[in-house]
């Protein structure tokens, strides 16, 4: 005589109670009456329609256009090429150059906006009065709502050698005798440029690292001080490995800007890219391919776009893997 499994018969029911309850919240969905989902549907109704036409339609678009030979200044000459762009980028000289100033402008990005954002976060951290806590986050994330347009000419400004505070400091207080060119001389081209973008917008780096840090429980800190943690102990044996989550969304943030364009092109204009072509990074190649050579080579434009588009995904699924953590999963 056969006998029954009592743990193959619990789990039947607690599979068929589970299906019970979804079903039982489908028709509730189903069974709502009155306005309330329509009234749902016009609040998220805007939103979906500014993504559909100013996100998701240009992004279906441009990857169209990366496959065909689209010349906008030749009118209806879009052939499909297949991977023809890709056969000529891969050939181009001027875009392997302008890939690596991008490579290296992220790099030192995403490195100075990290320890930029930690240091300044743990020290707002360290601030016991909540009012000047709060005075503090406000100012670190005033560079963030300046127009990209206003932040580079400041920092141009402050760069000039000849009417600088910059060059005047380093010449006058600390007694430089030579300052460099920090703007004509190309060694200093790429770093300049990210380190300006890093001013505009570490602020949102600082705000997720405060965010990280005010998350951790007080009695992880306090269970450590007791048992001899010092400041800097605590800081590296709980904070940092605490925070892993939140470098993975600010190293995943900083892969995006390898295809910065706006900043070179405000800091040197549409027409120059700086000395010796420096300041030639490969989102403004693209600018330059689409919108100043020749008769506008958008779908080769696309292609260098959606090439560095894949790379950045590429990089955030390394940064993700590196950095998962129970937290992540």
């Amino acid at each position: 005589m056969a006998q029954s499994n009592p743990t193959a018969a619990t789990t039947t029911t607690q599979e068929r109670s589970q299906a019970g309850n979804w079903l039982q919240a489908l028709r509730g969905l189903r069974q709502e009456r009155g306005g309330e989902g329509l009234a749902g549907y016009l609040f998220i109704g805007p939103a979906m329609l500014l993504f559909l036409v100013f996100n998701a339609y240009p992004l279906i678009r441009g990857v169209g256009m990366a496959f065909s030979d689209y010349r906008y200044l030749i009118p209806g000459y879009a052939p499909f090429n297949g991977i023809d762009n890709w056969r000529e980028m891969f050939q181009d000289a001027t875009f392997w150059a302008a890939l690596q100033r991008s490579l290296l402008y992220m790099l030192v990005y995403v490195g100075f906006s990290f320890i930029m954002a930690l240091l300044v976060a743990v020290l707002i951290t360290e601030v016991k009065s909540q009012r000047e806590a709060a005075i503090y986050r406000a100012l670190v994330y005033l560079p963030v709502v300046l127009p990209i347009a206003v932040a580079v000419l400041i920092w141009k400004q402050l760069l000039s050698p000849e009417f600088g505070y910059l060059n005047y400091f380093l010449r006058e207080v600390l007694w430089f005798d030579s300052v460099p060119d920090l703007i004509q001389d190309a060694r200093f081209t790429v770093p300049v440029l990210a380190l300006i973008s890093v001013w505009k917008a570490c602020g949102t780096s600082i705000l997720l690292m405060l965010v990280g840090l005010y998350s951790i429980n007080s009695e992880v800190y306090e269970a450590a001080s007791l048992d001899g943690a010092g400041w800097w102990r605590r800081l590296l044996t709980i904070s940092i490995p605490l925070l892993r989550p939140t470098f993975a969304v600010i190293f995943v943030l900083g892969a995006g800007v390898l295809g910065m364009v706006e900043e070179s092109l405000v800091f040197f204009g549409m027409l120059d890219a700086g000395p010796s072509a420096a300041g030639r990074v490969v989102g403004r190649y693209a600018y330059e391919t689409a919108f100043l050579q020749g008769d506008m080579r958008w779908g080769y434009a696309a292609a260098m776009n959606l090439t560095v588009g894949v790379i950045s995904i590429a990089i955030s699924l390394v940064i993700f893997r590196v950095l998962r953590s129970e937290r992540l999963s």
